[in-house]
């Protein structure tokens, strides 16, 4: 039912705990896919040994690494619904279970939000970093205007989240399910021990190079989606 994607850059260490928090976690059987540069040998012998299906991409690192892994990954599996996840989080039992009920309740929820733990928006149902999306809004809405694709790739890293929330939203089909607990275990979250979930290493550095740059795309896109500019899913 799931193809769980995760856009991996030079964190083999992350692999083995990645796979055994999904699989302890889930309900179902999701089909995991780990996306890996083409330097990223490291983290795919971690794959190997871990036994957990990888790729390597067929284009270098660069800008938008994120958003380009994910859309390659949508191309490779064939489940009903991706999750786009990263390497850094850590599953709730029956995650899975939780989401796909949502789903089920809610005919219109084509794009559903996860909670992170983390963000207070995401807590609050407003946003969500890491989202069950459907095969079939990707494949006829895709991003605010380009179908076929889950994300735009224009972000170096941020705001890709903000703009697949809010286009969704614009197409009436968002829904959070704050239920289900997918924990992000960013550096800038701290856990109950008041101890930062993560250290920030050279990969969230990379991510937060061009922040400035991401929002003002963000801010340059947001027409497309807002004042009834978007195309709406009608059905």
């Amino acid at each position: 039912m799931i193809a769980v994607l995760v856009p991996a850059l030079d964190r083999p260490e992350r692999v083995k705990p990645f796979a055994e928090s999904l699989a302890a976690a889930s309900f179902t059987d999701p089909e995991l896919l780990y996306l890996t540069s083409p330097h990223d040998e490291a983290t795919r012998e971690a794959c190997r040994a871990a036994g957990v299906r990888y790729v390597t991409t067929p284009f270098d690192l660069d800008g938008g690494d994120y958003a380009r892994k994910v859309n390659y990954g949508v191309t490779l599996t064939e489940e009903p619904w991706v999750f786009q996840a990263g390497d850094d989080l850590a599953f709730h039992p029956r995650w899975d279970e939780i989401v796909l009920q949502y789903a089920q309740h809610h005919d219109a929820a084509r794009v559903i939000g996860t909670n992170d733990l983390g963000n207070p928006l995401v807590k609050q149902g407003a946003h969500s970093t890491h989202s069950l999306i459907a095969r079939s809004y990707i494949e006829e809405y895709g991003t605010a205007d380009e179908p076929g694709k889950a994300l735009h790739e224009g972000y170096w890293h941020c705001w890709v989240d903000n703009e697949l929330i809010e286009t969704a939203k614009a197409r009436r089909v968002y829904f959070a399910a704050r239920r289900c607990k997918v924990e992000h275990l960013h550096y800038i979250w701290r856990g109950d021990d008041r101890k930062p979930k993560a250290h920030n290493d050279a990969t969230y550095k990379r991510g937060q190079l061009r922040y400035h740059e991401d929002h003002k795309l963000f801010m340059e896109r947001r027409p497309l989606w807002r004042g009834g500019n978007v195309r709406r899913k009608t059905a």
